[in-house]
């Protein structure tokens, strides 16, 4: 299944942010999808947080701003 074209993807920044410890969407799924997207083409940023369940990290809100306005 071909969830975008390619040549979307190829070159898109994507940061993804996940729990190690998320108990509704497991990190291994966060894994595969920065895997299938860096393989793609995307420009994958994969960032893992050891003791995070599937909540919001404050202390990473200021990295993600800065991220998204590079």
């Amino acid at each position: 299944m071909m969830l975008a074209h390619p040549a979307r993807l190829r070159g898109l920044p994507i940061h993804i942010l996940h729990g190690a410890r998320d108990w509704m969407f497991p990190a291994t799924m966060a894994r595969e999808a920065a895997r299938v997207l860096g393989g793609a083409g995307a420009r994958v940023t994969y960032e893992e947080v050891a003791d995070l369940a599937h909540v919001w990290p404050r202390e990473k809100t200021a990295g993600i701003a800065g991220w998204f306005l590079g």
